[in-house]
């Protein structure tokens, strides 16, 4: 597979964030753990890309009132038992963002319509070039775990955040730039059928009969139909990507039972991806998963759900544990992610912040959970409160 074709190089984003950004040194919260006088170590912006408090900021109870607002579920703080651990996406939370508003967009004034403005469809297209792009050569920086905590904004930045993850696991499968695009677009676009359904359609849970599929379970055959008008969108990695998002390795999907390799290669990552930020991100029945429990769910479900060969790529890609994250251990130390340990599952390198008995220490220390040593070792809490630093 190549890299580039001329085509690939034609269809070049502008307009889209593609800058790099510095390395920064922080810790990672989620916002019931944010106390009065802690720092920003980077930039908080809302699901259209704005900035709602900039890097250096410190928080205040009305700037904590303003990011619950905005239904911000995670911060990132500057912590100095940290300082020479680096905490970077590999993609940058601007660039997410303006996905989602191109997404937003085109479902917003095309919801109910039989065709979608051409525009609207380049500017999807555009920006998922600009996530492409940031992972090539090399994509810096871990994936971002983070589920979707608004329901208001899950049809916009669930895609995006499906998406993001899928390209790193293609590129790791060895795609290249035009295939991620194709790929980044199914996953942006897989619920497109949803548009074409009227909206107490898209939301029946029943069947008209017996014979008959539940409503929601046409939308693959929807969205598919869709893109084939779409000569930009009609190759076959695209479409079957979008018809067969919901089949599963086992033939338990829909809306065909596929199975096992008859799936397509993108579906069968989608099928991954999808399922792990659905877990993660809210929903109206039931509290989001936390990221290592929905790890553990897609490592369960191998060879049952998802394909096992890419149930191995995900776990090397995404950290139970991500670097900057509090836990706690069972003899009792709270400490800070230092490395996420990719590769080890489970098994982070955790900087010890504190004694037994939440302590702290003068001197915090690195423990490698993934050495024969410490295997008696576990982490039994994450995101605990750990109190800022103090001279």
């Amino acid at each position: 597979r190549t890299l580039a074709t001329p085509r690939e190089a034609s269809l070049e984003p502008a307009g889209y964030f593609t800058g790099s950004r510095r390395e920064i040194s922080v810790r990672r919260i989620s916002l019931r753990h944010a106390r009065q006088g802690m720092v920003l170590g980077r930039a908080v912006y809302d699901s259209q890309g704005h900035m709602i408090l900039d890097a250096g900021s410190t928080l205040s109870e009305d700037c904590r009132t303003t990011l619950a607002i905005y239904e911000v579920g995670e911060v990132l703080i500057e912590d100095r038992r940290v300082s020479d651990v680096p905490v970077q996406s590999v993609f940058a939370p601007e660039l997410e963002a303006q996905v989602a508003q191109a997404i937003r967009q085109l479902i917003t004034e095309s919801r109910g319509n039989s065709r979608v403005d051409d525009i609207l469809v380049e500017d999807v297209e555009k920006s998922i070039y600009g996530m492409a792009r940031a992972v090539f050569p090399e994509g810096i920086g871990e994936v971002n775990v983070a589920g979707c905590i608004s329901l208001e904004d899950y049809d916009y930045v669930q895609p995006v955040k499906v998406a993001a993850l899928s390209l790193l696991m293609c590129k790791m499968a060895g795609y290249g730039l035009f295939s991620l695009a194709n790929l980044g677009i199914a996953a942006l676009l897989k619920n497109v059928g949803y548009i074409l359904l009227q909206q107490d359609l898209a939301e029946s849970l029943e069947p008209q009969s017996e014979s008959e599929p539940l409503e929601y379970q046409k939308h693959p055959g929807y969205g598919a139909k869709f893109l084939g008008e779409y000569e930009r969108f009609n190759g076959p990695e695209v479409v079957e990507a979008v018809l067969q998002h919901h089949e599963r390795w086992d033939g338990s999907g829909y809306p065909e039972g596929l199975k096992g390799t008859d799936i397509s290669p993108f579906a069968r990552i989608l099928a991954i991806t999808d399922t792990y930020f659905e877990l993660v991100s809210v929903s109206p029945d039931e509290a989001a998963y936390l990221p290592h429990e929905a790890v553990e769910y897609i490592l369960a479900s191998s060879g049952e759900l998802f394909d096992p060969e890419l149930v191995q790529l995900f776990t090397r890609l995404v950290p139970l544990y991500p670097t900057g994250t509090t836990v706690k251990l069972n003899a009792g130390e709270l400490g800070i992610v230092s490395n996420a340990n990719l590769g080890h599952i489970g098994r982070p390198i955790v900087r010890i912040c504190t004694d037994e008995n939440a302590q702290p220490l003068n001197e915090p220390y690195d423990i490698d959970l993934a050495q024969p040593k410490h295997q008696h070792l576990l982490v039994v809490e994450v995101d605990p409160y750990l109190a800022p630093w103090e001279d």
